[in-house]
């Protein structure tokens, strides 16, 4: 990897790419001296997958696949037909890649985006998975902590010795708490699932996922997307993308601005070069576009209220529609704030603070910087800031003046979404209890705005939704930033809005933590993605996926098919599974659909918001700028 900074980290058990491939032989496949892109050898294409609806395969890490293509290699080995290898260093290192015509290869479907070509995986029925494809630069040695550094797509000649491996998932991102060994710099991929035999002329509408996990873990491996694509009878492409994390994508310090070649918010930006990505070679794969939504849960639905002000709302946006699932972002922390952790960082790792902190942090071993962003856990978090450029401001200032892009949206939240955040019921008992919970997330909170908190959620009665002061708590909590954001914004957009209370529960989560957690923050993800265990006990370098039960997966059935369908056609309903209740707009009585199961299937249903509750997300509104939401 370029840089002398640029240590290698192993992820799932293999090294991140080297960049290199040497050819051995005139004919057959050609050897490659490189772990990650090499042709794949036992244990490493497919793995059964026991979570989910049906258990069909699916694709995993690396070190938990098994063998599919091993026949495969000992035949092609002697073959002079076809000699797959893939690019050599400098081409993926500058983005330039040979080009050629119609291309082949014995790995799988070939996509062919001019400037380099990847072999996907189809080995599961109707449809191809491809995985890992760069869409920036790699950001390493004189890129680390800069903005994303565009490929140079030119177009050149490509032969059949060209094609890619793209059967797998590329390397996750590194951590934090970051763990050596686990995670690469060299992870700002996304991986694309298509309708076997989509090609250029299919013109697909477009769903890309952004990943949450507060903007310094997780990854795109958990929220595999087969079943979104396998229930749109051939109808939508789906893409997850992953971005960098932490400290790595998030550091911002007057060290950084005064440099011209890095800054902050490389995280955000990294996802925005995706999306720019995606406009420019989705249609290679099948895609259209024009027909993009973009969606994301938790820090995830955050970064796409981010994108959707962006600008200021000034420029059009690389999407047509958004899903919001209890989006979450911190509140933007104060300048002296985000110095003070800059200078805790570069002190941590030995740099100066003066014109060469840059290129000292460029220097620096992988191991430095793991060791840095581990060193201020609870102190300092990395996220996205006002940089006057891309977040031109406070989010809430910039959706009440109008300056957001104004799309069809459908979003929601859960309905226990503030549980796992403000401790055990027994731990909040009191007013005084109330209040240590809420500022703990808004330390900023004045005590003027303390009293009027209380106010606007009274005691618990036969009144109000909450019937225990921990209840009370949950709700002013979730109501802050997961809930009331999402139908704020379906409000004033002025385009269609779906509105939704999830009331389903992750039963990993409830294993986890405790019955009294209900439908938590992340519960829908469980339905959503084939049975994901995205709860406090999930492993990102490892993902778990847990078989669903009947009406578990009556409700996931339902679920995807929702969410599928408005990413479709902008409507919930037009592809809504069989016997699906009918998902009201929210501007016909501010309705919510309700997803939830029963005893042996889904009980989904509509439900309508207490009268009180446009009132208490009101007042939130009126005192986000304070919150600095």
């Amino acid at each position: 990897m370029p840089g002398s900074g640029s240590g290698t980290i192993t992820v799932a058990g293999y090294k991140a790419p080297k960049r290199t491939a040497t050819a051995t032989a005139s004919h057959g496949p050609r050897l490659i001296d490189d772990d990650h892109l090499r042709l794949p050898t036992a244990l490493e294409i497919i793995q059964k997958r026991t979570g989910g609806i049906s258990g069909s395969p699916f694709l995993i890490s690396h070190s938990r696949l098994v063998m599919l293509f091993f026949a495969l290699q000992l035949a092609a080995a002697g073959s002079a037909l076809v000699a797959p290898t893939f690019v050599n260093a400098r081409s993926l290192d500058t983005g330039v890649f040979p080009r050629s015509h119609t291309l082949t290869s014995p790995l799988g479907p070939v996509v062919d985006l001019g400037y380099a070509a990847y072999a996907g995986n189809s080995s599961l029925p109707g449809l191809t998975f491809y995985g890992g494809i760069p869409y920036t630069q790699p950001p390493v040695g004189n890129l680390r902590f800069a903005p994303p550094k565009k490929l140079v797509e030119s177009h050149k000649s490509l032969s059949n010795s060209d094609v890619i491996d793209a059967r797998n998932w590329g390397a996750i991102c590194i951590q934090q708490p970051a763990v050596v060994g686990i995670g690469s710099e060299d992870c700002v991929t996304l991986n694309v699932w298509t309708p076997a035999g989509a090609n250029p002329h299919s013109k697909l509408p477009v769903y890309v996922y952004i990943h949450g996990g507060g903007h310094y873990y997780n990854s795109a491996q958990g929220f595999p997307a087969n079943d979104w694509v396998a229930r749109s009878n051939g109808g939508l492409i789906a893409v997850a993308i992953q971005y960098r994390l932490g400290m790595l994508g998030f550091l911002s310090g007057n060290g950084l601005r005064l440099d011209r070649s890095a800054g902050p918010n490389n995280g955000l930006l990294d996802q925005r070069a995706a999306l720019e990505w995606i406009q420019r070679n989705i249609a290679a794969f099948g895609g259209d576009p024009s027909k993009v939504t973009i969606g994301g849960e938790s820090s995830g639905g955050g970064s796409v209220a981010l994108h959707m002000t962006a600008y200021g709302g000034e420029r059009n946006p690389p999407f047509r529609a958004v899903v919001m699932e209890s989006p979450g972002n911190d509140p933007f922390y104060d300048d002296s704030h985000t110095e003070q952790c800059f200078l805790d960082a570069i002190a941590h790792i030995g740099c100066p603070n003066d014109n060469n902190v840059v290129a000292c942090l460029r220097k620096a071993t992988v191991g430095a910087i793991v060791s840095a962003a581990n060193n201020k856990l609870g102190t300092c978090k990395y996220e996205p800031i006002i940089d006057w450029n891309y977040v031109v401001g406070i989010t809430s200032e910039l959706l009440g003046t109008g300056r957001f892009s104004k799309v069809p949206i459908l979003g929601g939240h859960n309905a226990q979404d503030g549980s796992i955040f403000v401790g055990k019921p027994a731990q909040v008992t009191t007013d005084a209890d109330m209040v240590k919970a809420v500022l703990k997330r808004y330390p900023t909170l004045s005590q003027l705005t303390t009293e009027a908190m209380l106010k606007t959620y009274p005691p618990a009665s036969a009144s109000t939704p909450w019937k225990t002061q921990w209840e009370r708590t949950m709700w002013a909590y979730m109501e802050s930033e997961l809930s009331c954001w999402p139908w704020y914004i379906g409000n004033i957009s002025g385009k269609p809005a779906y509105n939704y209370r999830w009331d389903a529960v992750d039963p990993n989560i409830i294993a986890a933590r405790g019955a009294y957690v209900g439908a938590a923050h992340t519960a829908e993800l469980f339905y959503l993605y084939d049975g994901t265990n995205s709860g406090p006990s999930a492993s990102v370098a490892q993902p778990v996926f847990t078989a669903f039960k009947p009406a578990e997966a009556d409700l996931a059935k339902q679920a995807v098919a929702w969410w599928s369908s408005f990413a479709m056609t902008l409507d919930p309903n037009t592809h809504a599974a069989p016997g699906a209740p009918r998902w009201e707009p929210a501007s016909q009585n501010g309705g919510f659909m309700v997803p939830n199961t029963g005893a042996s299937a889904a009980s989904s249903a509509m439900s309508y918001i207490d009268a009180d509750y446009p009132r208490r997300c009101a007042w939130w509104r009126s005192v986000a700028e304070e919150l600095r939401l």
